[in-house]
Order: structure tokens, then C-alpha cells, then sequence
């Protein structure tokens, strides 16, 4: 509870104008992510249903023609993460925060320790995830793992590649923006 305490201090109040855009953009995502949920489950469920009523098996030959509804999933969640990134960029909006939200450049260490984080997150998932799919599959005497760390080292590696990326160049374009629109209103 003390580092919250310390992390909030250290960020500075929020700014009501940007958390309240912040706020509708992450709902116009949720609205995505929730419709395109609903679908991807109904869709699963109508799978179901017509191999079963036609006693044809998903996980054979036919599996290879339907489109497999955790793809689907996959789909719609990236595309409410690219909406919701897309329209706070679009605005000039990085942070509610008044530490981030008026920088006028990139905050690098910032940036890297998102970046760490994320690829921490993704590292520490894939492995432990790989880990219980192996035990499933050729259970726990079969787990190779070294090989499932090194896994975890590359996802590490490219999800804080794509990670330091993707937040840079949220900064940079929300900058931009934001110097974008304070020359219109000087104008």
C-alpha cells in the first residue's frame, strides 16, 4: 500500500479533462472487447452445436476449415487495445497523470520500464503457461525445462522490443498532437 501511496505522489494529480477522455476511450474498447466476446463464444457455441448434430468431430480434418474461435478472441482483443490506443494517441492523451501529460519530449526511462514490465509479464506467462501445457500433454517427467525458459527469454526480448516501441511512439504522437492543437489555439 506504501508504494501506491509513493507512486501517486510521485506521478502527481490527475488531470480530470484527460482521465475523463482517458475514461471514454477505454470504454469504447470495453463496448468492442465485450460485443466481440459475446460473438466469439456465440460463434463457439454454434460450432458445437452443428458437430454435433452432424456427428462430425471439430479436432479432425474438418477443424482445419472453421475458423477457430479462439483466433477470433485473439482478434477482437487486439483490435480493442489498437482502438482505444489509437483514439488516446489521436487526442494527445498518454496519462491522466500531470507528470506525463504535458511532457514535451519522450520520458526514456519511463518508457523502458513499461517495456520491462510488459516484457516481464509476457516472459513470466508464456513459461508458466508452456510449463502446464507440456505437463498435460507429455506430462511432468517430459517438461524440458530450459527449453521453456528460453521460450521465455525470446517473448521477454520481443515484447519489450514491441512493447519500447509501441509506448515511444504513443509519446511521440501524443506530443505531437498536443503541439498540434496548442498551435491552433494560439492561432
Amino acid at each position: 500500500m506504501n508504494l501506491i501511496k509513493q507512486w501517486n505522489e510521485y506521478m502527481g494529480p490527475k488531470d480530470e479533462r484527460l482521465e475523463a477522455e482517458g475514461n471514454r476511450f477505454a470504454k469504447i474498447g470495453f463496448v468492442i472487447l465485450l460485443i466481440g466476446s459475446v460473438v466469439c463464444c456465440y460463434y463457439s457455441i454454434m460450432l458445437e452445436q452443428v458437430s454435433d448434430v452432424t456427428d462430425t468431430p471439430i479436432y479432425t480434418a474438418v477443424g482445419e476449415r472453421v475458423f477457430d474461435p479462439a483466433m477470433l478472441l485473439f482478434v477482437c482483443i487486439l483490435i480493442a487495445c489498437f482502438v482505444s490506443s489509437y483514439l488516446e494517441t489521436k487526442h494527445g492523451v498518454v496519462s491522466s497523470r500531470t507528470r506525463l501529460a504535458a511532457v514535451d519530449r519522450i520520458p526514456w526511462g519511463y518508457v523502458a520500464l513499461l517495456s520491462v514490465a510488459t516484457g516481464a509479464v509476457i516472459c513470466a506467462l508464456s513459461v508458466a503457461l508452456r510449463i502446464v501445457a507440456e505437463i498435460q500433454i507429455v506430462g511432468l517427467d517430459e517438461v524440458v525445462w530450459l527449453g521453456d525458459l528460453a521460450i521465455g527469454v525470446v517473448y521477454f526480448t520481443l515484447g519489450f522490443m514491441v512493447a519500447f516501441g509501441a509506448f515511444a511512439l504513443q509519446f511521440h504522437s501524443a506530443i505531437k498532437r498536443r503541439r498540434a492543437l496548442e498551435g491552433d489555439l494560439e492561432d
